[in-house]
Protein backbone atom coordinates (compact mmCIF):
# COMPACT_ATOMS: atom_id res chain seq x y z
CA UNK A 1 0.00 0.00 0.00
CA UNK A 2 1.37 3.42 -0.92
CA UNK A 3 2.24 5.90 1.80
CA UNK A 4 -0.46 8.31 0.53
CA UNK A 5 -3.07 5.55 0.50
CA UNK A 6 -1.99 4.43 3.98
CA UNK A 7 -2.37 7.98 5.32
CA UNK A 8 -5.81 8.31 3.74
CA UNK A 9 -7.02 5.09 5.37
CA UNK A 10 -5.51 6.08 8.71
CA UNK A 11 -7.17 9.52 8.54
CA UNK A 12 -10.50 7.90 7.67
CA UNK A 13 -10.24 5.58 10.68
CA UNK A 14 -9.41 8.50 12.99
CA UNK A 15 -12.42 10.51 11.75
CA UNK A 16 -14.72 7.49 12.17
CA UNK A 17 -13.37 6.92 15.68
CA UNK A 18 -13.88 10.55 16.67
CA UNK A 19 -17.39 10.55 15.21
CA UNK A 20 -18.31 7.37 17.06
CA UNK A 21 -16.91 8.79 20.28
CA UNK A 22 -18.94 12.01 19.88
CA UNK A 23 -22.17 10.22 18.97
CA UNK A 24 -24.40 9.95 22.09
CA UNK A 25 -26.87 7.14 22.65
CA UNK A 26 -30.17 7.48 20.81
CA UNK A 27 -33.07 8.68 22.93
CA UNK A 28 -34.97 5.89 24.66
CA UNK A 29 -38.49 7.14 24.00
CA UNK A 30 -41.40 6.14 26.21
CA UNK A 31 -45.06 7.25 26.23
CA UNK A 32 -45.36 10.42 28.30
CA UNK A 33 -48.33 8.82 30.04
CA UNK A 34 -45.94 6.41 31.78
CA UNK A 35 -45.43 6.97 35.51
CA UNK A 36 -41.81 8.27 35.33
CA UNK A 37 -43.17 11.41 33.67
CA UNK A 38 -46.13 12.09 35.97
CA UNK A 39 -44.66 15.39 37.17
CA UNK A 40 -43.65 16.69 33.75
CA UNK A 41 -46.98 18.23 32.76
CA UNK A 42 -49.64 20.34 34.46
CA UNK A 43 -52.30 18.86 32.17
CA UNK A 44 -52.67 15.47 30.50
CA UNK A 45 -50.17 15.24 27.61
CA UNK A 46 -51.28 14.12 24.12
CA UNK A 47 -51.68 10.35 23.91
CA UNK A 48 -49.03 9.97 21.22
CA UNK A 49 -46.45 12.23 22.88
CA UNK A 50 -43.19 10.47 23.77
CA UNK A 51 -40.74 11.43 26.52
CA UNK A 52 -37.07 10.74 27.04
CA UNK A 53 -33.69 12.05 28.10
CA UNK A 54 -30.39 12.94 26.47
CA UNK A 55 -27.19 13.03 28.48
CA UNK A 56 -24.65 15.77 27.78
CA UNK A 57 -21.39 16.88 29.39
CA UNK A 58 -21.70 19.46 32.14
CA UNK A 59 -19.01 21.38 30.27
CA UNK A 60 -17.38 20.83 26.91
CA UNK A 61 -13.82 21.55 27.99
CA UNK A 62 -11.66 18.65 29.23
CA UNK A 63 -11.98 19.56 32.92
CA UNK A 64 -15.78 19.41 32.92
CA UNK A 65 -16.65 16.58 30.51
CA UNK A 66 -16.78 13.91 33.20
CA UNK A 67 -19.81 15.44 34.94
CA UNK A 68 -23.12 15.17 33.13
CA UNK A 69 -26.41 16.96 32.71
CA UNK A 70 -29.63 15.23 31.68
CA UNK A 71 -31.87 17.04 29.20
CA UNK A 72 -35.60 16.27 29.16
CA UNK A 73 -37.09 15.83 25.66
CA UNK A 74 -40.49 15.20 24.11
CA UNK A 75 -41.31 13.92 20.65
CA UNK A 76 -44.58 14.32 18.77
CA UNK A 77 -44.24 11.76 15.94
CA UNK A 78 -44.89 12.69 12.33
CA UNK A 79 -48.40 11.73 11.27
CA UNK A 80 -47.20 10.10 8.04
CA UNK A 81 -43.85 9.01 6.59
CA UNK A 82 -41.12 10.70 8.64
CA UNK A 83 -38.49 12.75 6.83
CA UNK A 84 -36.81 14.32 9.85
CA UNK A 85 -37.21 16.19 13.12
CA UNK A 86 -37.88 19.84 13.93
CA UNK A 87 -36.41 20.92 17.27
CA UNK A 88 -38.22 23.76 19.05
CA UNK A 89 -35.89 26.08 21.02
CA UNK A 90 -37.70 27.88 23.84
CA UNK A 91 -37.26 31.47 24.99
CA UNK A 92 -36.47 33.08 28.30
CA UNK A 93 -33.74 32.38 29.09
CA UNK A 94 -35.06 29.81 31.51
CA UNK A 95 -38.40 28.86 29.96
CA UNK A 96 -39.17 25.13 29.71
CA UNK A 97 -39.64 23.73 26.23
CA UNK A 98 -41.09 20.24 26.50
CA UNK A 99 -44.36 19.65 24.58
CA UNK A 100 -44.24 22.91 22.59
CA UNK A 101 -47.53 24.32 21.36
CA UNK A 102 -48.19 24.30 17.62
CA UNK A 103 -51.44 25.26 15.93
CA UNK A 104 -53.78 22.47 14.83
CA UNK A 105 -54.44 23.72 11.29
CA UNK A 106 -53.76 22.65 7.73
CA UNK A 107 -50.69 24.87 7.33
CA UNK A 108 -48.85 23.35 10.31
CA UNK A 109 -50.16 19.89 9.30
CA UNK A 110 -48.07 20.13 6.11
CA UNK A 111 -45.04 20.13 8.39
CA UNK A 112 -46.13 17.61 11.02
CA UNK A 113 -47.08 15.04 8.40
CA UNK A 114 -43.41 14.40 7.67
CA UNK A 115 -41.51 15.83 10.65
CA UNK A 116 -41.38 14.85 14.30
CA UNK A 117 -41.70 17.84 16.62
CA UNK A 118 -39.05 17.78 19.36
CA UNK A 119 -39.32 19.89 22.51
CA UNK A 120 -36.72 20.06 25.26
CA UNK A 121 -36.01 21.74 28.57
CA UNK A 122 -32.62 23.51 28.38
CA UNK A 123 -29.95 22.64 30.94
CA UNK A 124 -30.88 23.78 34.44
CA UNK A 125 -34.54 24.25 33.50
CA UNK A 126 -37.80 22.39 34.08
CA UNK A 127 -37.39 18.61 34.04
CA UNK A 128 -33.71 18.71 33.05
CA UNK A 129 -31.21 18.03 35.80
CA UNK A 130 -29.43 19.37 37.74
CA UNK A 131 -31.96 22.16 38.09
CA UNK A 132 -31.26 25.81 38.84
CA UNK A 133 -32.55 26.82 42.26
CA UNK A 134 -31.93 29.94 44.33
CA UNK A 135 -34.70 29.38 46.89
CA UNK A 136 -34.36 31.49 50.01
CA UNK A 137 -35.70 30.51 53.42
CA UNK A 138 -39.34 31.56 53.80
CA UNK A 139 -38.45 34.33 56.25
CA UNK A 140 -36.15 35.93 53.68
CA UNK A 141 -38.63 35.43 50.83
CA UNK A 142 -41.28 37.36 52.71
CA UNK A 143 -39.01 40.17 53.87
CA UNK A 144 -40.35 43.52 52.65
CA UNK A 145 -37.54 45.96 51.85
CA UNK A 146 -37.82 49.66 51.09
CA UNK A 147 -36.87 50.18 47.44
CA UNK A 148 -34.58 53.05 48.48
CA UNK A 149 -32.73 51.03 51.14
CA UNK A 150 -29.81 50.12 48.88
CA UNK A 151 -27.89 48.36 51.65
CA UNK A 152 -30.79 46.08 52.54
CA UNK A 153 -31.51 45.35 48.88
CA UNK A 154 -27.91 44.36 48.23
CA UNK A 155 -27.85 42.20 51.37
CA UNK A 156 -30.88 40.34 49.99
CA UNK A 157 -29.13 39.86 46.66
CA UNK A 158 -26.08 38.42 48.43
CA UNK A 159 -28.36 35.96 50.24
CA UNK A 160 -29.85 34.98 46.88
CA UNK A 161 -26.39 34.39 45.40
CA UNK A 162 -25.43 32.24 48.38
CA UNK A 163 -28.65 30.25 47.95
CA UNK A 164 -27.93 29.74 44.22
CA UNK A 165 -24.49 28.34 45.05
CA UNK A 166 -25.82 26.17 47.87
CA UNK A 167 -28.78 24.65 45.99
CA UNK A 168 -27.37 24.47 42.45
CA UNK A 169 -23.64 24.10 43.06
CA UNK A 170 -20.79 26.38 42.05
CA UNK A 171 -19.55 24.08 39.28
CA UNK A 172 -23.00 23.76 37.74
CA UNK A 173 -23.56 27.53 37.85
CA UNK A 174 -20.47 28.02 35.70
CA UNK A 175 -21.97 25.78 33.00
CA UNK A 176 -25.63 26.78 32.69
CA UNK A 177 -25.13 29.60 30.20
CA UNK A 178 -25.85 29.88 26.50
CA UNK A 179 -22.35 28.81 25.44
CA UNK A 180 -22.87 25.27 26.76
CA UNK A 181 -26.54 25.28 25.69
CA UNK A 182 -25.45 25.73 22.06
CA UNK A 183 -23.33 22.58 22.29
CA UNK A 184 -26.26 20.77 23.94
CA UNK A 185 -28.28 21.48 20.81
CA UNK A 186 -25.75 19.59 18.73
CA UNK A 187 -25.84 16.68 21.18
CA UNK A 188 -29.62 16.59 20.73
CA UNK A 189 -29.25 16.69 16.93
CA UNK A 190 -26.85 13.76 17.00
CA UNK A 191 -29.04 11.77 19.41
CA UNK A 192 -31.98 12.22 17.05
CA UNK A 193 -29.85 10.82 14.23
CA UNK A 194 -30.20 13.98 12.14
CA UNK A 195 -27.26 14.88 9.85
CA UNK A 196 -28.33 18.52 9.94
CA UNK A 197 -30.31 20.48 12.54
CA UNK A 198 -33.77 21.70 11.62
CA UNK A 199 -35.14 24.00 14.32
CA UNK A 200 -37.57 26.78 15.14
CA UNK A 201 -36.31 29.21 17.79
CA UNK A 202 -38.27 31.78 19.75
CA UNK A 203 -37.02 34.97 21.45
CA UNK A 204 -33.93 34.18 23.59
CA UNK A 205 -33.84 30.84 21.76
CA UNK A 206 -32.85 32.75 18.61
CA UNK A 207 -29.57 33.58 20.34
CA UNK A 208 -28.93 29.86 20.82
CA UNK A 209 -29.88 29.17 17.19
CA UNK A 210 -27.75 31.96 15.73
CA UNK A 211 -24.70 30.89 17.73
CA UNK A 212 -25.34 27.30 16.61
CA UNK A 213 -25.34 28.46 12.98
CA UNK A 214 -21.98 30.16 13.54
CA UNK A 215 -20.45 27.22 15.40
CA UNK A 216 -21.89 24.29 13.43
CA UNK A 217 -22.54 25.47 9.85
CA UNK A 218 -21.99 21.99 8.40
CA UNK A 219 -24.56 20.53 10.81
CA UNK A 220 -27.21 23.16 10.01
CA UNK A 221 -30.09 22.28 7.67
CA UNK A 222 -32.76 24.92 8.39
CA UNK A 223 -33.22 27.41 11.25
CA UNK A 224 -36.19 29.74 11.77
CA UNK A 225 -35.55 32.62 14.19
CA UNK A 226 -38.68 34.34 15.51
CA UNK A 227 -38.39 37.36 17.86
CA UNK A 228 -34.73 37.89 17.11
CA UNK A 229 -31.88 38.66 19.52
CA UNK A 230 -29.10 40.78 18.00
CA UNK A 231 -25.77 39.09 18.73
CA UNK A 232 -23.93 42.40 18.36
CA UNK A 233 -25.68 44.03 21.34
CA UNK A 234 -24.11 43.94 24.77
CA UNK A 235 -26.30 43.45 27.84
CA UNK A 236 -26.82 47.16 28.49
CA UNK A 237 -27.76 47.98 24.88
CA UNK A 238 -30.17 45.06 24.75
CA UNK A 239 -31.92 46.10 27.99
CA UNK A 240 -32.08 49.74 26.90
CA UNK A 241 -33.69 48.86 23.57
CA UNK A 242 -36.11 46.51 25.31
CA UNK A 243 -37.15 49.30 27.67
CA UNK A 244 -37.83 51.59 24.71
CA UNK A 245 -39.78 48.85 22.98
CA UNK A 246 -41.95 48.19 26.02
CA UNK A 247 -42.72 51.87 26.40
CA UNK A 248 -43.81 52.05 22.76
CA UNK A 249 -46.05 49.02 23.22
CA UNK A 250 -47.54 50.41 26.45
CA UNK A 251 -48.39 53.57 24.51
CA UNK A 252 -50.10 51.49 21.80
CA UNK A 253 -51.93 49.40 24.40
CA UNK A 254 -53.22 52.54 26.17
CA UNK A 255 -54.67 53.82 22.87
CA UNK A 256 -56.33 50.43 22.34
CA UNK A 257 -57.59 50.20 25.93
CA UNK A 258 -59.03 53.73 26.00
CA UNK A 259 -61.52 52.78 23.29
CA UNK A 260 -63.35 50.78 25.98
CA UNK A 261 -65.33 52.89 28.45
CA UNK A 262 -64.25 50.70 31.40
CA UNK A 263 -60.53 51.12 30.70
CA UNK A 264 -58.72 52.69 33.68
CA UNK A 265 -56.16 54.35 31.38
CA UNK A 266 -56.53 57.47 29.21
CA UNK A 267 -55.40 57.27 25.60
CA UNK A 268 -52.41 59.64 25.80
CA UNK A 269 -49.03 58.23 26.86
CA UNK A 270 -48.35 60.64 29.74
CA UNK A 271 -51.86 60.28 31.18
CA UNK A 272 -51.78 56.49 30.82
CA UNK A 273 -48.40 56.31 32.56
CA UNK A 274 -49.65 58.45 35.44
CA UNK A 275 -52.85 56.40 35.84
CA UNK A 276 -50.90 53.14 35.73
CA UNK A 277 -48.53 54.42 38.43
CA UNK A 278 -51.48 55.36 40.63
CA UNK A 279 -52.93 51.88 40.19
CA UNK A 280 -49.62 50.20 41.07
CA UNK A 281 -49.11 52.39 44.13
CA UNK A 282 -52.65 51.59 45.24
CA UNK A 283 -51.83 47.87 45.12
CA UNK A 284 -48.40 48.53 46.66
CA UNK A 285 -50.09 50.11 49.68
CA UNK A 286 -52.83 47.46 49.93
CA UNK A 287 -52.15 44.13 48.25
CA UNK A 288 -55.04 42.37 46.53
CA UNK A 289 -56.20 39.06 48.04
CA UNK A 290 -57.22 36.18 45.78
CA UNK A 291 -60.06 33.72 46.60
CA UNK A 292 -57.37 31.29 47.86
CA UNK A 293 -55.99 33.91 50.24
CA UNK A 294 -52.83 34.67 48.24
CA UNK A 295 -51.50 38.21 47.94
CA UNK A 296 -51.19 39.99 44.60
CA UNK A 297 -48.51 42.67 44.95
CA UNK A 298 -47.76 45.67 42.78
CA UNK A 299 -44.71 43.89 41.38
CA UNK A 300 -46.88 40.88 40.51
CA UNK A 301 -49.24 43.19 38.66
CA UNK A 302 -46.38 44.93 36.84
CA UNK A 303 -44.74 41.64 35.84
CA UNK A 304 -48.04 40.29 34.50
CA UNK A 305 -48.72 43.53 32.62
CA UNK A 306 -45.33 43.32 30.91
CA UNK A 307 -45.97 39.67 29.99
CA UNK A 308 -49.43 40.33 28.51
CA UNK A 309 -48.20 43.36 26.56
CA UNK A 310 -46.13 40.94 24.46
CA UNK A 311 -49.11 39.60 22.52
CA UNK A 312 -51.86 41.88 21.23
CA UNK A 313 -54.39 39.04 21.24
CA UNK A 314 -54.07 39.05 25.04
CA UNK A 315 -54.68 42.76 25.44
CA UNK A 316 -58.38 42.17 26.28
CA UNK A 317 -57.24 40.05 29.25
CA UNK A 318 -54.77 42.74 30.29
CA UNK A 319 -57.49 45.37 30.12
CA UNK A 320 -59.76 43.21 32.31
CA UNK A 321 -56.90 42.65 34.77
CA UNK A 322 -56.29 46.39 35.15
CA UNK A 323 -59.99 47.12 35.44
CA UNK A 324 -60.38 44.64 38.28
CA UNK A 325 -57.20 45.67 40.06
CA UNK A 326 -58.34 49.28 39.88
CA UNK A 327 -61.57 48.21 41.61
CA UNK A 328 -59.67 46.21 44.25
CA UNK A 329 -60.84 42.87 42.83
CA UNK A 330 -58.65 39.77 42.65
CA UNK A 331 -61.01 37.05 41.40
CA UNK A 332 -60.12 33.74 39.77
CA UNK A 333 -59.30 35.39 36.44
CA UNK A 334 -56.85 37.77 38.12
CA UNK A 335 -55.31 34.95 40.18
CA UNK A 336 -54.94 32.79 37.07
CA UNK A 337 -53.16 35.51 35.10
CA UNK A 338 -50.80 36.21 38.00
CA UNK A 339 -50.01 32.52 38.50
CA UNK A 340 -49.35 32.11 34.78
CA UNK A 341 -46.82 34.92 34.61
CA UNK A 342 -45.15 35.07 38.03
CA UNK A 343 -42.99 32.09 38.97
CA UNK A 344 -39.95 31.73 41.23
CA UNK A 345 -38.35 28.90 39.26
CA UNK A 346 -38.54 30.82 35.99
CA UNK A 347 -37.13 33.93 37.68
CA UNK A 348 -34.22 31.94 39.13
CA UNK A 349 -33.34 30.40 35.76
CA UNK A 350 -33.68 33.73 33.93
CA UNK A 351 -31.35 35.47 36.37
CA UNK A 352 -28.76 32.70 36.64
CA UNK A 353 -28.47 31.99 32.90
CA UNK A 354 -28.23 35.72 32.21
CA UNK A 355 -25.43 36.07 34.75
CA UNK A 356 -23.61 33.05 33.36
CA UNK A 357 -23.71 34.81 29.99
CA UNK A 358 -22.93 38.46 30.72
CA UNK A 359 -21.49 38.91 34.23
CA UNK A 360 -18.35 41.03 34.48
CA UNK A 361 -16.93 40.87 38.04
CA UNK A 362 -15.63 44.17 39.41
CA UNK A 363 -17.51 46.22 36.83
CA UNK A 364 -17.51 50.02 37.39
CA UNK A 365 -20.35 50.55 39.91
CA UNK A 366 -20.91 54.19 39.01
CA UNK A 367 -21.24 53.30 35.33
CA UNK A 368 -23.71 50.56 36.24
CA UNK A 369 -25.87 53.01 38.18
CA UNK A 370 -25.91 55.45 35.24
CA UNK A 371 -26.87 52.67 32.86
CA UNK A 372 -29.68 51.43 35.12
CA UNK A 373 -30.99 54.99 35.38
CA UNK A 374 -31.00 55.30 31.58
CA UNK A 375 -32.94 52.04 31.30
CA UNK A 376 -35.52 53.23 33.83
CA UNK A 377 -35.95 56.53 32.03
CA UNK A 378 -36.47 54.73 28.71
CA UNK A 379 -39.52 52.90 30.12
CA UNK A 380 -41.28 55.35 32.47
CA UNK A 381 -44.51 53.33 32.74
CA UNK A 382 -42.67 50.77 34.91
CA UNK A 383 -41.33 53.33 37.40
CA UNK A 384 -44.15 53.62 39.90
CA UNK A 385 -41.83 54.11 42.89
CA UNK A 386 -39.47 57.04 43.35
CA UNK A 387 -36.26 55.02 43.41
CA UNK A 388 -33.32 57.26 44.22
CA UNK A 389 -30.44 54.90 43.44
CA UNK A 390 -29.97 51.41 42.05
CA UNK A 391 -28.50 48.72 44.24
CA UNK A 392 -26.19 46.05 42.90
CA UNK A 393 -27.99 43.13 41.25
CA UNK A 394 -27.25 39.42 41.06
CA UNK A 395 -25.08 39.62 37.94
CA UNK A 396 -23.08 42.50 39.46
CA UNK A 397 -22.07 40.21 42.34
CA UNK A 398 -21.65 37.07 40.22
CA UNK A 399 -18.18 35.64 41.02
CA UNK A 400 -17.45 34.29 37.52
CA UNK A 401 -17.06 36.11 34.24
CA UNK A 402 -19.81 35.50 31.68
CA UNK A 403 -19.00 33.28 28.73
CA UNK A 404 -20.68 35.30 25.95
CA UNK A 405 -19.32 38.33 24.12
CA UNK A 406 -21.30 40.68 21.89
CA UNK A 407 -20.07 40.41 18.31
CA UNK A 408 -21.11 40.91 14.72
CA UNK A 409 -21.92 37.39 13.54
CA UNK A 410 -19.89 35.74 10.81
CA UNK A 411 -21.75 33.37 8.52
CA UNK A 412 -19.55 30.63 7.07
CA UNK A 413 -19.76 30.23 3.27
CA UNK A 414 -21.07 26.69 3.81
CA UNK A 415 -23.98 27.85 6.01
CA UNK A 416 -27.34 27.47 4.24
CA UNK A 417 -29.85 30.35 4.36
CA UNK A 418 -31.69 30.82 7.65
CA UNK A 419 -35.15 32.42 7.93
CA UNK A 420 -35.77 35.42 10.21
CA UNK A 421 -39.21 36.55 11.39
CA UNK A 422 -39.88 39.95 12.97
CA UNK A 423 -42.96 41.91 13.98
CA UNK A 424 -43.01 45.64 13.42
CA UNK A 425 -44.01 46.51 17.01
CA UNK A 426 -42.26 43.83 19.05
CA UNK A 427 -41.64 45.23 22.55
CA UNK A 428 -38.85 42.97 23.74
CA UNK A 429 -36.90 41.98 20.60
CA UNK A 430 -37.26 45.10 18.44
CA UNK A 431 -37.91 44.64 14.73
CA UNK A 432 -34.57 46.18 13.79
CA UNK A 433 -32.87 43.13 15.36
CA UNK A 434 -34.42 40.79 12.81
CA UNK A 435 -33.58 43.11 9.94
CA UNK A 436 -29.95 43.45 11.02
CA UNK A 437 -29.41 39.75 11.73
CA UNK A 438 -30.98 38.73 8.41
CA UNK A 439 -28.51 41.04 6.67
CA UNK A 440 -25.49 39.59 8.50
CA UNK A 441 -26.57 36.00 7.84
CA UNK A 442 -27.47 36.82 4.19
CA UNK A 443 -30.91 35.33 4.79
CA UNK A 444 -34.51 36.29 3.98
CA UNK A 445 -36.72 38.16 6.44
CA UNK A 446 -40.46 37.72 6.97
CA UNK A 447 -41.99 40.91 8.38
CA UNK A 448 -45.40 40.99 10.07
CA UNK A 449 -46.96 44.43 10.24
CA UNK A 450 -48.42 44.32 13.73
CA UNK A 451 -47.92 44.11 17.49
CA UNK A 452 -46.53 41.06 19.20
CA UNK A 453 -43.56 38.96 20.18
CA UNK A 454 -43.13 35.53 18.50
CA UNK A 455 -45.92 33.86 16.54
CA UNK A 456 -44.44 31.25 14.23
CA UNK A 457 -46.57 28.09 13.78
CA UNK A 458 -49.03 29.26 16.47
CA UNK A 459 -51.88 29.92 14.03
CA UNK A 460 -51.76 33.69 14.59
CA UNK A 461 -50.85 34.65 11.01
CA UNK A 462 -51.39 32.25 8.12
CA UNK A 463 -49.15 34.28 5.82
CA UNK A 464 -46.22 33.93 8.24
CA UNK A 465 -46.84 30.25 8.94
CA UNK A 466 -47.03 29.38 5.24
CA UNK A 467 -43.70 31.09 4.62
CA UNK A 468 -42.12 29.23 7.54
CA UNK A 469 -43.47 25.79 6.57
CA UNK A 470 -42.41 26.29 2.95
CA UNK A 471 -38.89 27.10 4.14
CA UNK A 472 -38.66 24.17 6.58
CA UNK A 473 -39.75 21.72 3.89
CA UNK A 474 -37.37 23.12 1.24
CA UNK A 475 -34.72 25.36 2.87
CA UNK A 476 -32.39 25.44 -0.13
CA UNK A 477 -34.91 27.10 -2.45
CA UNK A 478 -34.16 30.72 -3.30
CA UNK A 479 -36.31 33.15 -1.31
CA UNK A 480 -36.70 36.89 -0.98
CA UNK A 481 -38.00 39.03 1.86
CA UNK A 482 -41.75 38.85 2.48
CA UNK A 483 -44.23 41.14 4.27
CA UNK A 484 -47.43 39.89 5.93
CA UNK A 485 -50.14 42.45 6.74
Amino acid sequence: MSTLKHLQVLLSLIIMSQSAHAQPDAVRWQPCTNSPFDNWFDAEPPEDLLCGYVEAPLGYSDNAKADKVRLALTRLPATSVKQGSVVVISGGPGLPGINPFLADDDTVARLTRSYDIIGYDPRGVGQSTPKISCALPERDEKTVIDENDVGALEAQVRKTLAACIEHTGAKVLQHVGTDDAVNDLDVIRAALGEPGLTAVAYSYGTQVAALYAERFPAQTRALVLDGVVDLSEDDYTQLLNQARGYQQTFKRFAAYCAKNRDCPLPSDEAGATKAFHQLLRQVYDTALITPDGDEVTADDLLTTTQALLLWSDRWPELMALLQKANDGIADEQVAGLIDENVGEDADDALSVISCADVAIPSRDVQLLRKQRQAIREASPFTNYLAVQQSGLELCDLWPWRGTLSAHVPMAAPSLPPLLFVGQRFDPTTPYINARQMAKWFKSPLVTREGDGHTLVLNGIDRCVDEAVVDYLLAPRETRTDKTCR
